[in-house]
């Protein structure tokens, strides 16, 4: 039976060795979490990475701020590599990262596991040959039911400096747009700063891509409603994906798609299988890396601007 190891114990994690164990791996879990049990013989938590075993791949998928920590010391040890999203928070030596992992043909994977929707596929086919005149981008989750704990200022999911806060933990709309509507030129941001936690909570941007596309969007971290949505409007009508109702519309009309499950377990499966099959391949995948690199350069923007 193949090794992983994976980094984290909290709710993408487990969501993570759900699927490894799916797909017949042996995962070692790291984490500081001492209430996290397991009860599977294919599963061995471990304390220490002085003495890990050797691994197909890793996965990174606890706190945003130990990322890059996690990320130098499997470059050392020479080992594929999947991370969440985003891959840090702050400004790093991005360059030098990327000769490690070409250097020692290293496999890199980022969690935007999204761009595995049916939904999206779709809507990325039609805009295709389209004259794109504008786009909206809408998110709102309710982070505090979300997590299965109760949040506190001191979580890092709810404290800026922590790498948490609305646009880093609502990132994959950053990633949709450059993937849908091109690379982001300028971004102005307008944040309202949460009275409870240490961050914002709400962040309304004006953003401008490379290819003259004009767009907004809109990202709620705590909104009492679950919503998300993009909206094109072309010269061949206004498409728009419901994430949450897991419909697709063209000028308002329902378009059918071939059913799939786009539930979140399911993406991350698909990602994680992807990953692995470019591992076989021996699929490099600096592009991956540089549009991670990209998206976290528009998050800190957004939170350098006022």
């Amino acid at each position: 039976m193949k090794k992983v190891l994976v980094f984290g114990s909290g709710s993408i994690a487990s969501k993570h060795i759900r699927n490894l164990l799916d797909l017949n791996f042996y995962v070692f879990v790291y984490t500081k979490n001492k209430s996290f049990k397991v009860n599977n013989k294919c599963i061995k938590i471990i304390q220490n990475l002085n003495n890990i075993p050797r691994v197909e791949f890793s996965i990174i998928a606890n706190r945003t701020s130990d990322h890059l920590k996690y990320l130098k010391f499997l470059i050392k040890k020479k080992i594929h590599i999947y991370c969440e999203k985003p891959i840090f928070f702050k400004n790093f030596d991005f360059k030098d990262i990327k000769i490690k992992l070409e250097k020692n043909n290293l496999i890199f994977f980022c969690g935007y596991q999204l761009l595995q929707d049916t939904k999206v596929k779709y809507l990325k086919k039609k805009l295709k040959n389209q004259n794109i005149k504008s786009f909206t981008a809408e998110v709102g989750h309710n982070f505090e039911k979300w997590r299965n704990y109760k949040l506190i200022n001191n979580r890092y999911f709810s404290n800026t400096k922590k790498g948490g806060g609305t646009i880093f933990e609502l990132v994959h709309e950053i990633n949709l747009i450059q993937f849908l509507f091109g690379e982001i030129n300028k971004i102005k941001s307008f944040k309202s700063k949460s009275k409870k936690y240490k961050c914002e909570d709400a962040v309304v941007s004006i953003v401008h891509t490379k290819k003259n596309i004009i767009g907004t969007l809109y990202q709620d971290m705590y909104s009492k409603v679950l919503f998300r949505k993009i909206r094109a409007i072309t010269s061949g009508g206004t498409f728009e994906i419901d994430f949450a109702k897991n419909q697709v519309f063209k000028d308002n009309k329902t378009i059918k798609i071939k059913k799939k499950d786009n539930d979140q377990q399911t993406l991350l499966k698909r990602n994680l299988i992807e990953f692995i099959n470019n591992i076989k391949l021996k699929k490099k995948s600096v592009t991956n890396y540089n549009n991670s690199i990209s998206d976290l350069k528009i998050c800190i923007r957004m939170h350098e601007n006022n």
